[in-house]
């Protein structure tokens, strides 16, 4: 390996523009005792065979990959470029633009946290492109974009995976970082080269090669999501969830399926899929684990690695993007314990059904908001418009304990609004108008028994009662009075309807806490 010694590489099948290129390479400052030497790869059959193929066909220990259509404008380049590269022997790459971090897309300009500087003409007009300024000698990212990488090591190009044109670039930086060296981009006083490219084309197989990039190296770049399934019998709404989830653009997800069916349908259904999917982690509880699936719905969140988490009920469904466009506004900012969407209501047969007041949309865009306000919300109107489990993403460590247990009280219906009214009493919200699940709605949902509707109506009765008691949401006397009044309203109909159709012990209790409201809210 020849220590002094650098080598600019280029894929060229246009003479003219390569040869305006190795004219501001032949202008460049040379350091003393330094050896500077041009490869062009003609008819390469993709970006990484033709780099492989200069790579192991030169000495030099420092090497400059380049677009054809790429002029460095820097006359100082290779001096500034040695001066980088000694100052931390443990950088292998650099490059003039790039990302802190990768977007969950792939596409490393969607990140917000970009830095570097080019001239460019992506618009097909020359412009001054100006991301984060680099302070110091140089910013560590992730990825660092292919108009030009600068390195001091050889490491292959992954031209098993990336046949093509694209993502190569994006490729090398993960491939540098997993054998143990830095990714960066030196600060550059003015932009180092100008790429002259034109209009991009992305139409010749970029997703394609986004699709590989993402599924070998997701693993590396982003958190454990944790999809959980409490599944119950209905194997044919269950493989319709279990698509949706395994459909989803983010990559680095594990499923979790419990069982809690009276039958062996869904168990059959779950061990052909996971011949394909190594992601699918199934166990069968052996029956019913009671609390009217609370307990099932517990074990998925208690035996879960994932750091996210996203529930999906065994009847409803995904959009593709659920994953992706959720998990960005928890990694963004701490503060924010969950996010939602709009969501479409479907009927057995997966066809749009019109919304119902409770699922309409919210807001009319991507909206933050209060954990307060919207606690308070929902507990005086007696609303769950956050939406149902399957709707909603978290992190697994700002829960703790039972999921559905609210300052002592298990609740043994409304397990979701009490875990809503859990993560947003530490932190905010955001909702995405978006829809990026369905909500089924089918005659076999608990819904329709008659002893959850009461269940239903004494826990949101307790959940009122023991917000105003701890102070949370329902902080003075007035709300306390209106969330008691509304929830009479709603439930008055039961005293009659269902006097004679449920357990009588539920019945009573049910009596009890209307009554107690009537003192209250008078």
């Amino acid at each position: 390996m020849n220590t002094n010694k650098i080598c600019f590489i280029t894929c060229v099948n246009d003479e003219r523009v390569y040869r305006e290129s190795v004219f501001y390479i032949n202008h460049l400052d040379i350091p003393a005792g330094f050896e500077v030497q041009m490869i062009q790869s003609k008819n390469a059959s993709s970006m990484t065979q033709g780099y492989n193929s200069a790579m192991n066909s030169s000495d030099a220990k420092y090497k400059v990959y380049f677009h054809q259509d790429v002029f460095i404008i820097n006359k100082n380049f290779i001096h500034d470029v040695i001066r980088v590269f000694k100052s931390n022997r443990n950088i292998g790459m650099m490059g003039v633009a790039g990302s802190k971090d990768m977007p969950a897309s792939g596409i490393w300009w969607e990140s917000r946290s970009l830095y570097g500087a080019v001239y460019g003409s992506q618009t097909d007009r020359m412009e001054l492109l100006q991301f984060e300024d680099v302070h110091e000698d140089y910013f560590p990212v992730q990825c660092v974009d292919g108009l030009i990488l600068i390195t001091q090591y050889d490491v292959p190009w992954r031209e098993d995976l990336f046949t093509g044109w694209h993502f190569y670039d994006i490729s090398q930086s993960m491939e540098f970082s997993r054998v143990g060296y830095k990714v960066a981009i030196p600060r550059q006083e003015q932009p180092w080269c100008i790429h002259d490219c034109g209009i991009v084309n992305v139409s010749n197989g970029y997703d394609h090669y986004r699709r590989i990039f993402l599924d070998e190296y997701s693993k590396d770049l982003f958190p454990l999501v944790s999809i959980l399934i409490p599944a119950y019998n209905q194997p044919v709404f269950l493989e319709a969830a279990l698509k949706s989830a395994l459909n989803q653009e983010y990559r680095n997800c594990e499923i979790i399926i419990c069982d809690d069916s009276t039958t062996d349908d869904v168990r059959c259904l779950i061990s052909r899929y996971q011949e394909d999917y190594t992601c699918i982690k199934y166990y069968n509880n052996g029956g019913p684990l009671g609390g009217k699936g609370a307990l099932n719905v517990q074990k998925c969140f208690d035996i879960c690695h994932g750091q996210y988490i996203s529930f999906l009920f065994h009847d409803d469904i995904y959009m593709p993007n659920k994953i992706n466009t959720m998990l960005r506004y928890l990694l963004d900012e701490s503060n924010i314990k969950m996010v939602t969407s709009y969501r479409r209501l479907i009927d057995d047969h997966g066809r749009y059904l019109p919304d119902l007041t409770i699922t309409q949309p919210l807001v009319s865009e991507n909206t933050k908001i209060s954990g307060y306000s919207m606690g308070n919300f929902i507990l005086k109107n007696i609303a769950n418009v956050i939406g149902e489990l399957t709707t909603v993403m978290f992190r697994k460590s700002d829960i703790c304990g039972y999921l559905t247990n609210y300052y002592g009280y298990n609740l043994r219906c409304l397990g979701d609004v009490a875990l809503w009214l859990k993560l947003i009493r530490e932190g905010d919200l955001v909702y995405i108008r978006e829809p990026l699940s369905c909500f089924r709605i089918h005659d076999q949902q608990n819904t329709y028994n008659t002893e959850i509707q009461l269940m239903a109506a004494i826990d949101w009765y307790r959940l009122i009662e023991i917000s105003y008691q701890n102070n949370i949401f329902i902080q003075n006397k007035d709300d306390y009075c209106s969330a008691l009044k509304k929830w009479m309203t709603m439930h008055k109909v039961i005293i009659e309807a269902m006097a004679f159709k449920c357990e009588k012990e539920l019945y009573r209790e049910f009596i009890e806490c209307y009554q107690t409201a009537q003192m209250y809210a008078e």
